[in-house]
């Protein structure tokens, strides 16, 4: 017998936010497969204790498994399939619900313990070229949910004033606001695989990110976080070390575009590729719903967060 566990999408932040489905899964000694979802999910397994294996899922073939194994494919539950999150459907089914209140749903009905108020961090290398200092992650997927450049320089620019030292991560061949930051001069600490990046957050002092993997990899090892959402807060997660900034509403454009198509019907991933983001409909950074988030709150919030956490 051997579980079988498949998060509710394909990013990096909803694979970080089921460890602790894959950890209750861990604990009652069933061996426990990881299904990768996309290349997003590549690299944390070696981290995950306990973990009988990966498999990437354009891979595995459910028909293979013995009537004994049990997938459990966060996907295939109507939590997921009736509504698209942040629909007004959904808004009226589930009032209030947020990504912790899905996966604790298909959790009961799935007979998982899994606990998201205590999480374990996961273990990891003290990268001493971190401590101390402010994480900086403005890259993400989805250019929509990024912040302006400028403001990321106006923070940057406070918080070295105030005497805080800050460094920045992300790959720039695959976010222009991370390219262009390093292009400023920003200290750029690369991390080639998803373990430097577990090595790297878990060792800073506090971050500041937008609504990425790494982001939900930061509030999962209990680093201080100040998190900057779009208007669509589905994934903010309850923290005490955690402040939540969120833009107001999108334009129409933007959320037509966001609810088109039939995304919650789909169950499996069967094409290993990563996430193809929409964009944001307005061109000129300085007039996306993501630039209303100032620069002054943030740096007050992460000031804040660090005298309340050092």
């Amino acid at each position: 017998m051997a579980f079988y566990f498949a998060p509710i999408s394909n990013g990096l932040g909803d694979l970080i936010v089921s460890i602790p489905i894959l950890q209750s899964l861990i604990a009652t000694g069933t061996p426990t497969y990881l299904i990768m979802r996309s290349p997003a999910q590549w690299g944390l397994s070696d981290s995950l204790e306990g973990l009988a294996g990966s498999i990437r899922e354009d891979e595995f073939n459910p028909l293979s498994l013995s009537s004994r194994d049990k997938l459990f494919n966060f996907r295939d539950h109507p939590l997921q399939t009736d509504f698209i999150w942040g629909s007004s459907e959904f808004e009226e089914r589930y009032p209030g619900y947020k990504i912790n209140d899905v996966l604790k749903g298909i959790c009961a009905d799935w007979g998982i313990e899994a606990d998201f108020e205590n999480l374990k961090p996961l273990p990891f290398r003290t990268r001493s070229e971190c401590s101390g200092r402010i994480l900086l992650i403005p890259g993400s997927s989805g250019r929509f949910k990024c912040w302006p450049v400028k403001h990321w320089l106006d923070l940057n620019t406070k918080l070295q004033d105030s005497g805080l030292s800050t460094f920045i991560i992300g790959q720039p061949d695959r976010s222009d606001v991370v390219a262009t930051l390093v292009g400023f001069g920003l200290d750029h600490i690369e991390t080639p695989t998803l373990k430097d990046a577990l090595d790297v957050v878990s060792s800073s002092l506090c971050a500041v990110s937008v609504d990425t993997g790494l982001m939900h990899l930061s509030v999962h090892q209990g680093i201080p976080i100040v998190a900057l959402f779009r208007y669509n807060t589905m994934f903010m997660r309850p923290c005490a070390k955690a402040r939540n900034f969120a833009a107001p509403r999108c334009p129409s454009e933007c959320i037509e575009l966001e609810l088109s198509g039939a995304p919650n019907e789909k169950i499996e991933y069967k094409v290993w590729e990563n996430w193809t983001p929409m964009s944001c409909a307005l061109e000129a950074p300085e007039d996306s719903c993501m630039s209303k988030i100032s620069p002054d709150e943030v740096f007050t919030a992460v000031t804040e967060m660090v005298a309340k956490n050092v």
